[in-house]
């Protein structure tokens, strides 16, 4: 089994130091289709790791509380029987699987599970979007993104996940990125994706642009102009050089997006013009989630993105940095 450490220290031979504790995939399981195909990600991404998988299911008394008694033990029975079924199924992949069978709500059982088995990841099945509800954001997946320690992956379309880790193909990264700690800790979780299998890194370097305003005595507007169109090129020459630091050069392009209104369609859109398979991006805490504009970009991205998500916390890593925060 591999071990996973918080840090890259080194010792004094210069090898790195062994791992306190082991790392873990985490994954939700609510028997859906979509959750399955999400389990199997899971189940692939854990084998060429090396480490376990944590199957996690929640039985949310609260929303049985009207239903008579037996017909709740036979509910809790059935989920039971299922989970294991799951895992049965999972243990003829040749993964190492954990059960985690436990009452309360869905978001708290996960982020605990996450917590208590160190997981290196937490991966998810994109909530179906049936219900007025549901389109709109701040469900169970979002809470657990913006709460999560860990990176949080959300599957939507699971075949070029399963094909990369099987190592059948390349997968197409797309990240947003900016001068900030979340974005840092985003590009050191690709550079971490890469180790598993071979990737194509596209980083979309986001910038406001400076607002239009009138010239003042002294300062022609030409003068103005220059000044702002050297600072934009020295911030892109510094952004290029912490993405090569970071990822170096192969099968990595960085482009620059400037004047973009709403972010996260912007975002969407430019991943989709990449044909990429996954979009990354790096976020705060709950109780300040990354904001790339005036609106959370993370949480528009997660929501309504037709693809694969992956979330960083800017606390997942706490190597050096890069970039000034």
């Amino acid at each position: 089994m591999k071990f996973h450490c918080e840090t890259a220290e080194q010792s004094s031979e210069g090898a790195p130091k062994i791992a306190l504790f082991p790392a873990s995939i985490v994954c939700g399981a609510d028997f859906s289709k979509e959750a399955a195909q999400a389990v199997e990600v899971a189940a692939m991404l854990a084998k060429r790791l090396g480490e376990p998988v944590v199957l996690v299911h929640a039985v949310n008394e609260q929303r049985r509380g009207d239903l008579p008694g037996d017909l709740r033990d036979s509910l809790v029975l059935y989920a039971r029987a299922q989970l294991h079924d799951e895992l049965e199924r999972l243990r003829t992949l040749q993964v190492e699987v954990i059960e985690a069978f436990r009452v309360g709500a869905p978001d708290a059982v996960l982020l605990d599970e996450a917590a208590a088995h160190h997981a290196r990841l937490v991966v998810l099945a994109a909530a179906k979007r049936r219900s007025l509800s549901r389109r709109l954001p701040g469900g169970v997946t979002e809470r657990i993104a913006e709460a999560a320690h860990a990176p949080t992956l959300v599957v939507r379309n699971p075949s070029p996940l399963l094909r990369w880790a099987r190592g059948e193909r390349r997968l197409r990264v797309f990240l947003g990125a900016d001068f900030s700690a979340p974005s840092e800790a985003a590009l050191r979780w690709v550079d971490w994706l890469r180790q598993i299998g071979p990737c194509d890194v596209v980083v979309a370097y986001l910038d406001h642009g400076l607002a239009p305003y009138p010239a003042a005595d002294g300062f022609p507007s030409l003068l103005v102009d220059d000044m702002a169109l050297k600072t934009k090129r020295m911030q892109e020459r510094y952004f290029r050089q912490g993405v090569r630091t970071l990822l170096g050069r192969s099968r990595v392009r960085v482009r620059f997006e400037r004047n973009w209104a709403r972010s996260d369609a912007h975002l969407i859109q430019l991943a989709a013009e990449e044909r990429a398979d996954l979009i990354v991006i790096g976020t705060h805490s709950r109780c300040d989630w990354h904001r790339l504009g005036h609106h959370s970009v993370s949480r528009g991205v997660l929501h309504y993105a037709p693809l694969n998500v992956a979330c960083v916390p800017a606390q997942a890593f706490r190597e050096p940095t890069i970039f000034s925060s």
